[in-house]
């Protein structure tokens, strides 16, 4: 139970709103500021009634939240100025000279969104604004005379219960739930009686006094300011329920900003965890955080977030060779899994074009995850027990941020990550050898959330080559392989790492996982140690099982999709490609098998109806003649593991001493159109890649020994 005295300064405050225009030069320098100055300001609308100007300071260090800060931040990050209004509401603030519109509104989530709607904006939210106490959400609290019989929500049964504004989840929709599921009976929303500020309500049940039995709804938020402020006494109300939690401020940019200026604002307000000056200013424990799990708009956030993206793979389409420049290579083989690109180049130079090259600490297993801006790709610190991750600018080289963590041990191979990072939109997800996963904000270099996914669920199996699958994203989840009991293939959520769902299982393999329609069925396919599997992606439920007929196997390769079939290589099994059938459940008995080629590391890259893989040399085989070689080819470069890139018509091969071999894909017999060695020092001569190159336009970043460098492929 809550005691506390009443008295909110809303009449004073509710008309009021207040412009502040940020100096461009205050900030930025002379220079910079005047070109700034010349841009069109950037318009902040605050509407948080935590703001300092549309609060009290009845109590210290609370509803005095200075956004001015948060404003000089935004014309660093911008380079233009910005407009500051405080307003309870939008339609006053675009009253007020200055305010001719709104990119950015921070305010309470049902209001904003209200106010916004009223005035045709299209609003997307961006983030929430956590308390000192850490939360995002606020609730709305029942409360009556100090001296009333009510014990419980219960007793309200004939209370005459005043509510807030429909646009106040808290006050109104949020309370009348509570209340129905109570069994009270409430008038219906035109009939009921509203107080728009928490004050008015509290005073009237108190002037009713034993003529009315009353009950009032007030918000959490005010109940520390209704303290201190004076003029009902101390204990006159009590609190007899609250509602369930509800968002409270949240940061929502407009259709009126453009897309690099939202992710530049989405970008600086994720990372505001980190800015002990602004978290300061703004009475927050934790800064602005990304949508919460629970977050009611959650869903249609991420659709609208997911529409823009598919709108800029179709603006990205209509620019013919712009739409190989934007083209990504995301995580492990590439965009869909499979090392396939839309296209080589028609032979190699004499030698490699070095855009720019960049040391690393130690030798590497794990892959390149890359796109237009960013690449990224896992090490380790000098003492070999922190996992390092790092992120290099595509453009020059320039490193833009590392995290590294704790990850102390001992495997066969190293200890290096063997994952490959696997970048979606403005995150990258990163998985050391020791289980640690993190979602990392690309752009800022700020984890968003972090686990170990043995020590999360149970995994208790001798870790000997660590844990090597890439994360897989698929919509919304994280597709990843604990190896636990009952957990051995899980999926989490994407934006906080809470379990969606575990599917129970075998320890855990080391291949990737897929997403593949099979059979006309969109399933997930994922190996244990033992068996192969195929799940629904939206539950986890499993579909069929494939369990090899010869035990033993390390399930390292990859499955691959070969003209609607299924490919499985390995070391005791060789090759089987299996049919579907029609409700997406496996054929066991393989329609094809190839006993020769058994690799125990190489993954497969399937063009059209042939398969190429290299094991000691590179195979070429028909699948649609029963796996049967076209070819097999033999050359200095080739040993037991080499990554292939493939376009229609060319193979991209990455051999020994990072030497690469450019192949024709489709010719009668092993022709090698043209090579190129990389790497021509003593360290990387001799040395086998266990690294999977990543390919992004015509630009192929490749990893050495002890360097990482991007080489420009396009011949001049």
């Amino acid at each position: 139970m809550y005691s506390f005295t009443l008295k909110l300064r809303a009449a004073a405050f509710a008309a009021l709103a207040v412009i502040i225009t940020v100096e461009p030069r205050s900030i930025l320098g002379e220079e910079a500021g005047a070109a700034a100055s010349k841009a069109e300001p950037l318009s902040l609308v605050v509407m948080d009634p935590l703001a300092a100007p549309l609060s009290c300071p009845c109590v210290a260090g609370y509803a005095q939240r200075k956004y001015e800060v948060l404003a000089e931040e935004f014309e660093k990050t911008l380079g233009r100025p910005v407009v500051l209004t405080f307003s309870e509401s939008l339609t006053k603030a675009l009253q007020k000279e200055g305010c001719t519109t709104a990119h950015v509104i921070i305010g309470k989530d049902s209001v904003v969104r209200a106010d916004a709607k009223t005035h045709k904006f299209k609003v997307t939210p961006v983030a929430q604004l956590s308390g000192l106490d850490g939360k995002t959400t606020q609730t709305g609290m029942i409360v009556v005379p100090a001296n009333d019989p009510a014990k419980s929500i219960a007793d309200l049964k004939g209370y005459k219960i005043i509510f807030g504004p429909t646009y106040c989840s808290e006050k109104s929709a949020a309370a009348r739930k509570l209340l129905e599921s109570a069994g009270v009976e409430i008038p219906p929303l035109d009939e009921a009686e509203v107080s728009a500020a928490c004050s008015d309500g509290a005073l009237k049940i108190l002037e009713w006094g034993d003529d009315v039995r009353g009950a009032t709804v007030i918000s959490s938020y005010a109940a520390p300011l209704l303290e201190g402020c004076g003029t009902i006494k101390k204990g006159d109300l009590r609190v007899i329920a609250e509602t369930e939690p509800v968002p409270f401020i949240t940061a929502f940019v407009t259709n009126k900003v453009a897309k690099p200026e939202r992710k530049a604002i989405r970008k600086l307000l994720h990372a505001s965890g980190e800015n002990q000056k602004l978290k300061t200013a703004l009475e927050s424990l934790i800064g602005f955080i990304p949508l919460e799990e629970d977050y009611p708009h959650r869903k249609a956030a991420k659709k609208q977030a997911e529409s823009a993206a598919a709108q800029e793979r179709t603006d990205a389409a209509d620019g013919g060779e712009e739409k190989k420049a934007a083209a990504a290579w995301p995580g492990w083989r590439g965009p869909n899994r499979d090392g396939r690109c839309p296209e080589l180049p028609a032979r190699l130079a004499d030698a490699p074009q070095f855009v720019w090259r960049q040391p690393l600490g130690r030798s590497g297993l794990g892959g390149i995850a890359a796109d237009e801006k960013y690449v990224v790709v896992g090490d380790r610190d000098p003492t070999n027990t922190f996992d390092v991750w790092r992120c290099y600018s595509a453009a020059d080289g320039a490193e833009l941020w590392t995290r590294q963590y704790p990850a102390p041990g001992k495997l066969d191979y190293d200890n290096m990550p063997r994952a490959t990072p696997q970048i979606a939109g403005e995150f990258v997800y990163v998985h050391g050898a020791f289980g640690d996963l993190r979602c990392i904000d690309l752009a800022a270099g700020v984890p968003l959330w972090q686990m170990n996914i043995r020590t999360e669920f149970g995994a208790s199996d001798e870790l000997i080559w660590g844990t090597c699958a890439s994360p897989l994203v698929v919509g919304d989840k994280v597709i990843i392989n604990p190896g636990a009991p009952e957990a051995s293939i899980v999926a989490l959520d994407a934006y906080t790492g809470k379990p969606v769902w575990q599917a129970p299982g075998g320890i855990h393999a080391f291949a990737s996982p897929i997403v593949a329609e099979l059979g006309g069925v969109s399933q997930l396919i994922a190996y244990d140690r033992r068996t192969l599997g195929g799940f629904d992606i939206d539950s986890g439920r499993r579909l069929w099982t494939l369990t090899p007929p010869i035990e033993g196997d390390f399930n390292v390769p990859t499955p691959v999709v070969v003209d609607g079939k299924l490919l499985l290589v390995s070391e005791n099994n060789g090759a089987r490609l299996h049919k579907f059938n029609d409700d997406g459940t496996i054929v066991e008995e393989p329609v094809a098998v190839n006993r020769n080629l058994r690799p125990d590391m190489s993954t497969p890259t399937a063009v059209g109806r042939r398969v190429f893989c290299v094991w000691n040399k590179l195979f070429c085989l028909d699948a649609a003649k029963g796996l049967e070689p076209v070819w097999i080819g033999k050359d200095r470069s080739l040993h037991d593991y080499a990554p292939i890139i493939a376009s229609d018509d060319r193979l991209l091969v990455l051999g020994k001493g990072g030497e690469l071999l450019l192949i024709d894909a489709k010719a009668d017999q092993f022709r090698i159109i043209s090579r190129m060695r990389v790497f021509d020092n003593p360290t990387d001569r001799e040395a086998e890649p266990f690294a999977h190159p990543a390919l992004v336009g015509s630009k192929l970043y490749l990893r050495g020994e002890l360097e990482l460098a991007c080489i420009d492929l396009a011949t001049k």
